[in-house]
């Protein structure tokens, strides 16, 4: 028979229990690293999720009012949705108050005309403001819609009007900003 050796050859040395645990806790820190990412990108993805609503509403809401002769003093929104109170038309200005924004508060952010959602909505005139729950989001969502309208006349002749739009959702914490649409529409 032959004789097996139980010597360790010198070529044949493995991994020191130490070699192993340095490793284990490098996976490990790499492992918990990973999942710290996922609840960030959660977060990030819901943020980005209602700027990108914010932003349809606010365009949709923009694209009535460009498109309403610049003599109709309301119009009804196209998605059926009521202005403030219940019942009553979204306003398009008051060619009574040319060159002035009517509607709800308008501040300067860095030199663009943006709505102030730091005013409570009882700053803003009836008729300039509505909340839309959104239909299509599992968790019902409200969107804060607030509007101001600067209307341009030559005597009593409506000539321009410049629509500032703005959308939040209420209840969000930054990174998410109001969306504010800006736009001008003359004869």
């Amino acid at each position: 028979m032959v004789r097996q050796s139980t010597t360790r050859r010198k070529n044949d040395s493995g991994f020191t229990l130490t070699e192993m645990l340095i490793a284990t806790v490098m996976v490990m820190f790499g492992l918990v690293a990973v999942a710290q990412l996922v609840p960030t990108s959660v977060m990030l993805n819901s943020y980005n999720r209602n700027d990108g609503t914010a932003l349809v509403f606010a365009q949709r809401q923009m694209e009535a009012m460009r498109t309403q002769p610049l003599s109709a003093p309301y119009f009804t929104d196209p998605q059926g949705v009521s202005c403030y109170p219940a019942g009553q038309r979204c306003n398009l200005g008051d060619p009574t108050q040319p060159l002035q924004p009517v509607g709800c508060p308008v501040v300067l952010f860095n030199g663009i005309p943006v709505i102030d959602f730091s005013a409570p909505v009882s700053a803003c005139v009836t008729g300039y403001y509505f909340n839309y729950t959104d239909p299509n989001d599992p968790l019902r969502a409200t969107y804060d819609i607030r509007w101001a309208v600067i209307t341009i006349t030559k005597g009593s002749l409506v000539t321009g009007k410049r629509f500032i739009v703005g959308v939040f959702r209420p209840g969000m914490e930054t990174p998410t900003l109001p969306i504010t649409l800006d736009t001008m529409v003359e004869k």
